[in-house]
């Protein structure tokens, strides 16, 4: 039979024609004509008698030569091995004659007794070719060009100890080009099964076993090839049909063939780059059980197999799981260290029963559950940074200067809304991220007049305001303070955006303010976000430029305040206090205090917390903590008698009022804390500006509700004071918001006296209208009374303070000895030079006689000088400590005075003149008890 076979993209065909028993060729003139050369094999099956077509010419050292030997090869789409079996005992090897014509020989379908004249066969495929010497081919039928020589296409060198290995075959074109396909030409004889394989087949056979039958075989799926009897080999296929014998050759063993194990460059999947995820030996083995014919096979394979492919087992543990174990992202600030899951073993040992009880060990917590707010050093050294940096790269890339407005808006918007996040805030203070955004956002024109601009600029700083130590920071590598009050100067009720859009303004009202469309959505987006996200103010705060910018600079050290800027912060105040004296008159006449917020009420609306702030940093100029530009201290004289002129006295009198007001609205109790600090504020301020300055106490006695007001305030304090007390007697309490409005309502009612004491201390006229001054001792203060008293029980505002003495008298709190003696000395102030105040005093004084009275007000007023001496002296002892904690300080043991005061501070404490005042009074009292006598 004569078959061919040729390659020519998937199409395959076949050609079979019938010879003689001689074995002679077809004519030349039959063989078809193709562009390739292609080989023909003529495959002769014997027949039963040994005579039959069969040539006995050949030498038996060439047939033992090329049986010994065994070929295979490899294809792109397949890789195939052939079995070893042993041939049937009555077919002798030199029976078979196969010549070497065609690149992949035919399957044959003869049993070994066919007749000799060969049947039609059908055609498969193999890829394993025997090998045949020259003198059979020479015998066979000739193609029209000759055959190459191809003896050294198979030439293996043979190992003797069986260990070395061969050298490994470039692939073919064909095989090449197959081999693209999948972008890697390694990872065929290594990553397949079917190449491992045949690795399997070129490990050492072993010796003495005779002749083996080397049978050709078609198999979907594997082909094993083992070396053992006819028995034990067997072929796996999808259908036996599919798997059939065909001729088989007969040789000794030469020898043991070296293995052909491949050795490929090494990638990150290992030595191959399979797309497939390699099996574990384990599982390997597990499967490998399943096939019972493929059991001898697996376990001569172990060693090859699984050392060639050692990486693609390895199952290496994740990135995840690798710090978990390193305890990478364990936080350094974490409290404790993770609890072990199991106990020691000589915890065994111990004694046992049910009186020992069980060791129970906290679960360990995944990481950051325990402590997510790291450290800023730990940020830093773990990368974080320079992370972060790079992922908000593209906000500052938005804030180019040369880039379009809009595009500088929205980036502006986003960071200041990122901030409000508490994740972002840390990461960004870790990057110093912080400094470099305000450079940008001045680089690309925030603060220049763009209202958008400006106004995330001023949101930004009111951010950076909330950590002092950031604001420090910032604030002395740039020009922050100045940038502040320089837009602190121009904004106005008017032209605040902020304070428009809170106000609720229509389109055509903000146009006229110079607000465009497309501002006013940027601002409303702002406003949104400074409301639900920053955190920074009160539901009931009207959102405005000034008190965010008034905001942020509460926050700054004194020290980066500079005198300067005073002018800036007076226009501000003045401006905010300019509505607060007419809405007072409105109040007395009916009308609402403050009206609600809205486009016709807008103007005549003051901001409490802004005046708050600017009251506070006035505070801190008037005691002398802002640094001293130099020459410019006669100008911020004559700026503060400028307003002195324009009524800031009475201003901050009515702000007085508009607090008491505010304080006693029971609609409005969540603001109580609000008007109470700005009282403060206001009394603070108004106590530095009056002391020993007849000027100042004129202009707060132009008012005519000022005394009114102040003695109302003591009355008010030292009602609302006793009322807690009473009350924390009666439940045994002592409960923190009780110990806090205790304290606020002595606040309040030693910086009235303080202001009183200062106004009478200098003005004769302050005496005479305060002994003139009628006001009801248990007014309420209602509207009709507010700046007059109208109540029927009305009796001079001497009457008042001294009841307000008596009460502290007959306490025993430990601060009532400081009341009462500030109270005895400012009745001393009060007589002195005065005879008709000297009566009404000692009149309202219990006791049986006015020695006896003026023996108390000289006791009490020498306790009070002897305190106000030991304090100073403490706090200054305190202050001047060279070894002072840079941090603030700790309370004094003795004293409980907190260390760390500026100055400032230190130096008003020194101030001897108000310990000369006390003792002055003290010897008038004395001088005016001997004349009693």
């Amino acid at each position: 039979m004569k078959r061919t076979y040729s390659h020519k993209r998937t199409q395959r065909r076949g050609r079979a024609a019938t010879d003689s028993s001689e074995g002679s060729s077809l004519p030349e003139s039959s063989i078809r004509q193709r562009k390739r050369q292609k080989i023909e094999v003529e495959v002769v099956v014997p027949g039963p008698s040994p005579g039959h077509g069969i040539s006995e010419d050949v030498d038996s050292d060439e047939k033992q030569e090329c049986t010994g030997r065994s070929f295979q090869v490899s294809r792109a789409t397949s890789q195939v091995t052939a079995r070893r079996t042993q041939l049937p005992a009555h077919v002798p090897s030199s029976e078979v004659q196969v010549t070497y014509l065609s690149r992949t020989p035919s399957h044959s379908q003869e049993s070994y007794t066919a007749p000799v004249t060969p049947s039609p066969k059908s055609l498969t495929r193999s890829d394993t070719l025997p090998v045949v010497s020259a003198d059979q081919v020479a015998h066979s039928p000739s193609p029209k060009k000759p055959a190459r020589d191809l003896s050294e296409l198979f030439d293996f060198s043979l190992a003797t100890n069986n260990k070395a290995s061969a050298k490994r075959k470039k692939p073919t074109s064909i095989a090449k080009r197959m081999l693209g396909r999948s972008r890697t030409e390694s990872s065929i004889g290594s990553a397949s099964a079917s190449s491992s394989l045949e690795n399997i087949g070129a490990l050492a056979a072993p010796p003495d076993l005779g002749p083996v039958k080397l049978a050709k075989t078609r198999s979907d799926e594997i082909i094993d090839l083992t070396a053992g009897s006819a028995s034990s080999s067997r072929s796996h296929s999808v259908s036996p049909s599919k798997s059939q014998s065909l001729d088989d050759i007969s040789s000794p063993i030469a020898g043991a063939r070296p293995s052909l194990v491949p050795t490929s460059i090494r990638t990150y999947a290992g030595k191959s780059r399979s797309f497939l995820v390699a099996l574990p030996a384990a599982q390997y083995g597990s499967l490998s059980r399943n096939n019972s014919n493929s059991q001898s096979v697996l376990a001569d394979e172990d060693n090859v197999y699984i050392n060639s492919q050692e990486d693609d087992f390895e199952i290496r543990e994740s990135y995840t799981d690798l710090r978990t174990r390193w305890g990478v992202d364990d936080s350094e600030d974490d409290p404790r260290p993770s609890s072990p899951l199991h106990a020691s073993p000589g915890d065994k040992s111990k004694r046992k029963g049910k009186g020992k009880q069980p060791d129970v060990h906290a679960e360990p917590l995944p990481n950051g559950m325990l402590n997510d707010l790291k450290s800023i050093t730990e940020l830093r050294s773990k990368g974080e940074s320079r992370r972060f940096l790079d992922e908000v790269g593209y906000l500052f890339e938005g804030l180019d200067a040369n880039g379009a407005i809009g595009v500088r808006r929205a980036s502006a918007l986003e960071i200041v809304t990122k901030l409000c996040d508490a994740d972002f805030a840390r990461r960004a203070k870790a990057a110093d991220f912080l400094g470099r955004a305000w450079e940008v956002f001045r680089e690309a024109g925030a603060g220049n007049g763009d209202k958008v601009l400006d106004t995330t600029l001023i949101f930004y700083a009111a951010l950076v305001a909330q950590d002092s130590r950031d604001l420090q920071d910032i604030a002395s590598k740039s020009d922050f303070a100045s940038a502040l009050y320089r837009m602190l100067a121009i904004l106005e009720r008017e032209n605040d955006p902020l304070w428009l859009i809170s106000c609720g303004l229509s389109d055509a009202e903000l146009r006229k303010a110079g607000i465009s469309k497309a501002e006013k959505t940027s601002l409303a987006i702002l406003h949104s976000v400074i409301r639900k996200k920053s955190g920074l103010l009160e539901e009931w705060d009207i959102i405005s430029n000034r008190l965010l910018i008034s905001h942020a600079l509460t926050g700054l050290p004194s020290s980066s305040n500079i005198s300067t800027h005073l002018s800036s912060l007076l226009r501000s105040l003045t401006t905010e206090l300019k509505p607060i004296p007419s809405r007072v008159s409105a109040f007395t006449s009916g009308l609402p205090l403050f009206p609600s917020p809205s486009s016709s009420s807008y103007m005549d609306i003051p901001s409490l917390v802004h005046v708050d702030h600017c009251l506070q940093l006035l505070d801190s100029y008037l005691l002398g903590r802002w640094t001293d530009s130099g020459a410019e201290n006669s100008h911020d004289t004559r700026r503060l008698n400028a307003q002195r002129e324009d009524g800031l006295g009475e201003k901050l009198m009515a702000l007085c009022v508009a607090c008491d007001v505010q304080s006693r609205d029971a609609q409005r109790q969540e603001q109580h804390h609000l008007v109470y600090r700005c009282l403060e504020s206001a009394f603070r301020v108004l106590i530095n500006l009056t002391h020993d300055d007849l000027p100042w106490c004129q202009a707060v006695l132009d008012a005519d509700f000022a005394l009114v007001t102040i003695v109302r305030l003591v009355i008010m304090s030292q009602r609302q004071r006793g009322r807690v007390l009473v009350k924390r007697e009666d439940e045994q309490l002592d409960a923190p918001d009780d110990t806090e409005e205790t304290a606020s309502s002595l606040d309040r009612l030693c910086l009235a006296l303080g202001l009183l004491t200062n106004l009478v201390q200098v003005s004769h006229e302050a005496k005479d209208a305060t002994r003139n001054t009628l006001l009801g001792f248990a007014c309420s203060g209602k509207r009709a009374c507010m700046l007059s008293c109208s109540c029927v029980s009305r009796v001079s505002a001497l009457e008042c303070l001294v009841l307000v003495y008596l009460q502290h008298c007959k306490s025993e709190h430990e601060l009532d000895p400081v009341v009462r003696g500030h109270m005895a000395v400012l009745f001393g102030l009060l007589m002195k030079d005065n005879p008709d105040n000297q009566r009404v005093v000692l009149q309202s004084l219990p006791g049986s006689s006015d020695r006896k009275k003026l023996k108390s007000l000289v006791e009490h007023a020498r306790e009070f000088t002897l305190f106000y001496v030991e304090f100073t002296k403490k706090v200054s002892a305190a202050v001047s400590q060279p070894q002072l904690d840079d941090e603030g300080g700790e309370p004094d043991a003795e004293s409980g005075i907190v260390s760390g005061i500026d100055e400032s501070v230190e130096r008003v404490l020194r101030d001897a003149h108000g310990e000369t005042v006390a003792r002055e009074v003290i010897s008038f009292l004395e001088v005016l008890e001997q004349e009693k006598h």
